[in-house]
């Protein structure tokens, strides 16, 4: 013999555009969805403890926020709400911006030079510390 077994439902909408938590469920309802608070599978809430909260807990206090639905939401049947796409996304071969390399004659120079203008820098500022004592 087949029984056929009726699931219980509660459905809870929130309609503000913020998370609302429902700190005696220990629940968190994501802004603008529906949410089914005695689905076996998500949450492990009694009816008594979700009718309790309705009438004087957490769903009573933020009525303001949370509105019990008396009709589930309706759910079309092999439908995907975002369809997915098989085709990898395409990426750039190359780069979008243009890099060139320019040379600067300033830039060309050699050691030699560097360390003859290192050391003429530091003999002008140990000739100025000197003048200074």
């Amino acid at each position: 013999m087949i029984r056929n077994i009726v699931e219980r439902t509660f459905w809870i909408t929130n309609i503000s555009n913020r998370n609302v938590s429902l700190s005696d469920l220990n629940v968190s309802v994501p802004a603008m969805s529906s949410v089914n608070l005695l689905d076996k599978r998500h949450y492990g809430l009694t009816e008594r403890q979700v009718l309790d909260s309705a009438t004087k807990g957490s769903i009573f206090v933020k009525r303001n926020k949370i509105v019990v639905r008396q009709v589930p939401p309706l759910v079309k049947e092999g439908q995907d709400p975002l369809p997915f796409c098989q085709d990898p996304i395409p990426s750039r071969g190359a780069s979008i911006y243009e890099i060139k390399q320019e040379q600067y004659d300033e830039l060309n120079i050699t050691d030699e030079q560097s360390a003859t203008d290192h050391l003429d820098s530091t003999i002008l500022v140990s000739n100025n510390t000197a003048t200074n004592k």
